[in-house]
């Protein structure tokens, strides 16, 4: 069981990076395209943000079944971060009034968790690939 759950956290690892970088290229051709802000921007961030909360909640079972050292807190710290970030601006660009603002707050939301991701990854000794 613990082997399987680790495993399953691990591989999630890039399916949230690759849903990121989707929601970043849809924001930013969004954006910079001049497209309002609209559904496909909605469910590309919503993608994302989803499933780092899968990648959250296997990491937090995980913990609780692998053993224990001193790097962990460090990497939940981040990935804890991640999500929050993830959430809270991703809220804020939901209810922004603008299409500039909606924008610059949807592209926040997918950057800074990707930035803390990539951190709480290297705060354990591991490689993004």
């Amino acid at each position: 069981m613990e082997v399987m759950l680790f495993h399953a956290h691990s591989g999630l690892r890039y399916l949230v990076l690759l849903a990121g970088i989707v929601a970043l290229v849809s924001l930013l051709q969004g954006r910079f395209g001049g497209r309002p802000y609209g559904r496909a921007d909605r469910l590309t961030g919503a993608a994302f943000t989803g499933l780092l909360d899968v990648q959250v909640l296997l990491g937090v079972i995980t913990v609780f079944v692998r053993p224990w050292f001193p790097a962990l807190i460090g990497h939940i710290v981040m990935m804890v971060l991640a999500l929050a970030v993830a959430h809270g601006l991703g809220i804020a660009a939901r209810r922004a009034n603008t299409e500039s603002r909606r924008y610059s707050l949807a592209l926040l939301a997918v950057v800074l968790p990707l930035l803390l991701i990539i951190g709480g990854v290297t705060a354990i000794g591991r490689s993004l690939v």
